[in-house]
């Protein structure tokens, strides 16, 4: 893409405009290899923003100008310059995905896959995760947010420009102020009550490249000024070093690289030391190169973090970074210029349904790996030991239609873990459940204010009103009992069950009582061990321990380690003193001779890193006397 040049140059190219994007490209590969060193880094995409604004608004009003422009050779520029090297980058992900990639973390790889492939990544992260997804499946394409943010713009933008253009060509510069205003106000007013969408959305985005477009359509191009584009450089690295993860972001904090960019753009010419400096060979072929190092730098850092177990080393971090650069100037030689010199793919005809196939190849084998019949290579041994994620692990509320039930299970997630087995061994029951809730007796796991504590405080009247309609007799009262609790009135916490929130538990479950029916009997069913108390390596469970190629996977922890040990002898003592309770150990048959196994008779007890397998959860239900189902 030619630069504009400022007046007086002899070229229409902008060799520190190269150099910028070098001064951008840099950090964020820095900030993603190692985030320690410079926590502010990714803010070199709003560096890129304030660029791709400018050279986009120059190009369009240039043409406009020339009456030369075309909307089709537009987008068709846009699909050279992007499509091609994309495609690549999606299809060698979509095999080391394959190759290394647990099942559960792959499927989360499938979604962004699709969304990546039909440049909507933004709109997909914008949305977060929900309760059972893991974000790490996702972070080999995170990066691609940013290309749906262009792909938007690019789409939109030509079409404002034309109209004004055509109409009324003076209010094409007030109009993309306002714009950028109503833009950078907007993200302000998001930020704090959507984060996610106030970072990955156009609309919230927008002012950064309307910044950059302002800066192509000021009536005067100013001269070169060396002061104000060395001032323009020192903002940008002081944004670096400022902006940190919990800087608000979009955020006032983001003026400082955004507009150093715009004064750089502005004011730095040939003839200035910031020019120069910008302009010299290494930094102008990294900007050269930036699109592919950007492209193939996120994949190649997340594969070598997902094999690697612990803090990648510095030999391993510079391997990663110089591949990344490396790819990139390959994607630049051998794809990228070719494909724009028409090298390759010169007509249209044949260039449409090309990069149409190169993309709908990587949207097939998302949509294939979502939804199961493309499986990944660890599938077989997942398989095998019975640890892949139940069907109906995302469910929260099961009531059969008619019939009698055996029981209800009441709960969070861990409740819902158990419906399958204790349908199994007691016949048809019910779940009554929400994700990470303990509620009883007005006392919930959420905090005031949190998204789902009104559907957490409402749990017990839907029991009770499952209870009382069908008839039920034995409630299955099954959850992680490790949580803070809350008051309705309080936000402040009353202390977490296992400490000084442990009374204020125990009284909530005779409140919880009381609004049953008296000949309804509660089974507590203790808080099973997970496999994050077996240490780091067990963080996100067995199957992604297996990945690591540096470290030896346990299969079994302490029993003194396990998780909620302090809370289940509180609820056995409380059950042996309230004839309405009878307290379960789900512990005891998982963890034998003083060891919680997580391989037991060659099958998984989980199936994350802290939800029960299904045979996991058939031990634990086994040891439950049918004589209490009532």
């Amino acid at each position: 893409m030619t630069a504009p040049a400022l007046p007086g140059s002899r070229s229409g190219y902008r060799p520190e405009i190269d150099g910028l994007r070098a001064l951008a490209i840099a950090p964020v590969v820095l900030h993603h290899a190692a985030p320690a060193l410079l926590p502010g880094g990714f803010a070199g995409v709003d560096v890129f923003f304030v660029i791709s604004g400018y050279l986009i608004c120059a190009i369009i009003t240039g043409e406009l100008t020339e009456e030369r422009f075309s909307l089709w050779r537009f987008w068709e520029r846009r699909v050279r310059r992007i499509v091609p090297a994309l495609a690549a980058m999606l299809a060698a992900s979509t095999l080391a995905a394959w190759a290394i990639l647990t099942p559960e973390d792959f499927r989360q790889f499938a979604k962004a896959l699709v969304a990546a492939s039909v440049f909507a990544a933004n709109l997909q992260f914008a949305r977060g995760s929900d309760y059972f997804d893991s974000a790490e499946g996702t972070r080999a394409l995170l990066h691609t947010w940013t290309l749906g943010v262009e792909e938007q713009f690019y789409i939109l933008f030509p079409l404002l420009v034309m109209a004004l253009w055509r109409r009324r060509r003076g209010a094409l510069l007030p109009a993309v102020i306002v714009l950028g205003l109503a833009s950078f106000a907007l993200a302000l007013w998001l930020a704090p009550r959507w984060p996610l969408g106030a970072f990955y959305l156009l609309p919230t985005r927008m002012w950064e490249l309307a910044l950059g477009a302002t800066c192509a359509l000021l009536p005067r191009a100013p001269r070169a000024d060396g002061r104000l584009a060395l001032l323009g450089i020192a903002l940008i690295i002081a944004g670096f070093a400022l902006i940190g993860p919990a800087t608000p972001a979009p955020g006032l904090m983001f003026l400082l690289p955004t507009l150093g960019t715009a004064l750089v753009l502005l004011f730095a010419g040939p003839d200035t030391l910031a020019g120069r400096a910008l302009g010299l060979r290494p930094l102008a072929w990294l900007g050269l190169v930036s699109f592919g190092t950007y492209l193939w730098h996120q994949p190649v850092l997340f594969f070598l973090g997902y094999v690697h177990f612990g803090a990648l080393p510095w030999w391993l971090v510079l391997a990663g970074i110089a591949a990344s650069v490396g790819l990139g100037a390959a994607s630049y030689h051998l794809i990228e210029q070719p494909v724009r010199r028409r090298q390759w793919l010169a007509r249209p005809a044949l260039l449409v349904p090309v990069c149409a196939a190169a993309l709908a190849l990587p949207l097939a084998a998302g949509a294939a790996a979502y939804l199961g019949p493309l499986a990944p290579r660890s599938m077989a041994e997942a398989a095998r030991l019975d640890g892949l994620r139940p069907a109906d692990a995302t469910t929260e509320i099961i009531v059969p239609d008619a019939g009698p039930l055996a029981f209800v299970l009441y709960g969070d997630s861990h409740a819902g873990q158990y419906h399958a087995a204790a349908t199994a061994r007691f016949g048809p029951g019910a779940l009554v459940s929400a994700f990470g809730c303990l509620s009883a007796g007005g006392l919930v796991s959420r905090p005031p204010g949190h998204p789902k504590e009104a559907a957490c405080r409402a749990l017990p009247e839907t029991l009770e009103s499952v209870v009382k309609a069908r008839g039920v007799r034995t409630v299955i009262w099954a959850q992680r009992w490790e949580r803070w609790l809350y008051r309705a009135d309080a936000s402040e916490p009353l202390g977490t069950t296992y400490g000084a929130g442990k009374s204020h538990l125990l009284r909530a479950l005779e409140r919880f009582a009381s609004r049953l029916p008296e000949d309804v009997h509660i089974i507590l069913l203790g808080n099973a061990p997970t496999p994050q108390a077996a240490g780091p390596l067990l963080e996100r469970g067995w199957l992604r321990c297996r990945a690591f190629v540096n470290a030896a996977c346990p299969d079994s922890f302490p029993e003194t380690r396990a998780e909620g040990r302090a809370v289940n002898a509180a609820l056995r003592a409380f059950a042996a003193r309230h004839p309405r309770f009878t307290y379960v150990d789900a512990a005891a048959p998982l963890c034998p001779d003083g060891r919680c196994l997580l391989v037991q008779e060659g099958k998984l007890n989980y199936w994350d890193a802290s939800h029960l397998s299904p045979a996991g959860a058939a031990r634990v239900i086994a040891t439950i006397d049918p004589a209490l189902i009532r």
